[in-house]
């Protein structure tokens, strides 16, 4: 693995932005998400239909599950920045397993040791 999705990227994937989709289709053996990111896409509104698609999307993915050493870099986090707490565990799964976090909310993870591409301004 080399990147780890922020949701927004899948979020912005389903709603047809080119630059999400291309670069997951392009990247697609490469990424990885967190069980967070999991959570946080399946909580929107979808159709029975669309869910499904949408399930078969996120399970096509490695998916990254919270552990101890997770937690544990998601408390020095939180001592460094007051960062929510689904946020901080997507940057830790990132800082923990040395990926790439891939993401359009770039503020939300300053001053944090992670390493982050915004496709929109780096493509």
């Amino acid at each position: 693995m080399k990147y780890l999705l922020d949701s927004n990227i899948i979020i912005y994937h389903l709603n047809g932005e080119e630059s999400a989709t291309g670069f997951i289709t392009a990247n697609r053996e490469h990424c990885a998400i967190s069980r967070i990111s999991y959570i946080e896409v399946l909580s929107f509104d979808f159709t029975p239909d669309e869910e499904n698609a949408v399930r078969e999307l996120l399970d096509g993915f490695f998916i990254i599950d919270t552990n101890r050493e997770i937690a544990n870099q998601s408390v020095k986090n939180r001592k460094n920045k007051k960062i929510k707490v689904p946020d901080n565990i997507i940057a830790s799964s990132a800082q923990v397993y040395d990926l790439t976090l891939v993401t359009r909310n770039i503020n939300d993870f300053d001053s944090l040791d992670v390493k982050i591409l915004d496709i929109i301004t780096e493509g």
